[in-house]
């Protein structure tokens, strides 16, 4: 958990004062997250999950609070927005956003079994399948347009290098034809919640935006789908195959797909080393962009052949 932001007991209780959600009785810090800082809190009247937003502005809870209230209408299994007693979908603490959800009961799983891996696939194509809300954003918050924050301000790193190498491969192996729409961004592992090997909700969509549909299921085989630093091919093949259950890919997606996994495990890369060297120097974490561009060289350097058969029956 990105545990930036430090709340006191009399804090959090002035800042549920502002619901209606009853006496304050216990709080326990949620694990999971690497851009919040959360909490689960209960009160007389349920349990609820308490969000402080370290890296997002109002702008952006904004449009997060209204893709949940959207997703909600559409039945999408998601969290539950709570509003303030004067209909508010967030306060502030100090500057930054605060917002409540309601506490949905299940785990997530890090190694996800393939009945798992079908079911992320069929929710995600259902997401794909509903129109953007308005003013969903256009582009992902750390995509191809983002890594120029790391090119000419003096950055001496191997890393800064291989970026730039990537984002030139990438800007001419995209397909820009390839559809565009609802997005999650960040289906990783810790995204999302089951209860009895069901999935209940895909969780946090900080990212959410109208891009790429590829990306998300690039971004989603990333989060899910490697084991010990390598991809695997049976594990994305699960995913595909929920996915196609519900809208299956033509072949210039299915030829597309490699490609962009491998953008979207640079991005995470990108994301990771400018979080924990930059933002956030972190001495236990300033490696760990290292796992995703490994993923990303990995998938670039695969036979195109061996790549065509996860989507073989």
């Amino acid at each position: 958990m990105a545990d930036y932001t430090k709340l006191t007991l009399k804090i959090i209780k002035e800042l549920i004062a502002q619901y209606n959600l009853g006496e304050f009785k216990s709080m326990t810090l949620l694990d999971g997250g690497q851009a919040n800082s959360s909490m689960k809190i209960s009160t007389q009247t349920g349990t609820f999950t308490l969000s402080v937003c370290d890296e997002k502005n109002q702008d952006d809870i904004h449009c997060l609070t209204r893709v949940l209230t959207y997703l909600e209408a559409h039945g999408f299994p998601c969290t539950r927005l709570i509003v303030t007693q004067k209909g508010s979908p967030f306060i502030l603490h100090e500057t930054k956003p605060v917002y409540i959800k309601e506490f949905l009961t299940g785990e997530v799983c890090r190694d996800l079994s393939y009945g798992m891996l079908i079911q992320v696939g069929n929710a995600m194509a259902k997401l794909h399948a509903l129109k953007p809300p308005p003013d969903l954003p256009k582009q992902f918050p750390y995509g191809l347009e983002s890594f120029e924050e790391l090119f000419g301000v003096g950055i001496l790193h191997p890393f800064v290098n291989w970026l730039r190498q990537k984002k030139e491969f990438l800007l001419t192996a995209i397909d820009k034809t390839m559809a565009r729409g609802f997005i999650h961004g960040d289906i990783f592992w810790d995204n999302l919640l089951f209860s009895n090997n069901t999935l209940v909700a895909i969780l946090d969509f900080e990212e959410a935006c109208a891009y790429y549909k590829l990306y998300d299921m690039g971004m989603a085989t990333v989060g899910c789908c490697a084991q010990n630093k390598k991809f695997s091919m049976d594990r994305i093949k699960q995913l595909v195959k929920g996915y196609e259950q519900v809208c299956p890919l033509a072949s210039p997606e299915k030829k597309q797909l490699k490609i962009f996994m491998e953008y979207a495990a640079v991005a995470a890369s990108f994301w990771r080393f400018r979080q924990y060297n930059l933002r956030y120097p972190s001495p236990g974490k300033k490696n760990n962009y290292l796992e995703l561009a490994g993923l990303a060289d990995q998938i670039h350097s695969m036979d195109e052949q061996k790549f065509s058969d996860i989507f073989r029956g």
